[in-house]
């Protein structure tokens, strides 16, 4: 464990962007978070309804659609994230 986080510490020291795909992908699923909050309610505006079963089917695929998204950039995160440790893991000769 101990060579693990030695070997990782020295990985970031040498290789910013690890740090930077996981902040990109942070940054990312909050931003649909919140693109997807300003497309409900306006989607409920132009219903202008208060029946809750349109609503619900109205709203239901948007939803998905979103966090599929929020899902696909969570794993191109985590796999730019793990290219880039092997890349410079493999560049600094660490087991």
């Amino acid at each position: 464990m101990k060579d693990f986080i030695l070997n990782l510490t020295r990985i970031l020291e040498n290789n910013a962007k690890v740090y930077w795909s996981i902040i990109i992908g942070i940054v990312g699923c909050l931003a649909l978070f919140v693109v997807e909050a300003i497309h409900v309610q306006n989607i409920l505006a132009a219903l202008n309804t208060k029946d809750q079963i349109l609503m619900k089917t109205t709203i239901d695929p948007i939803s998905q659609i979103y966090f599929w998204v929020r899902v696909a950039v969570i794993v191109v995160m985590v796999i730019w994230a793990n290219f880039e440790y092997l890349k410079t893991k493999k560049k600094l000769g660490l087991k």
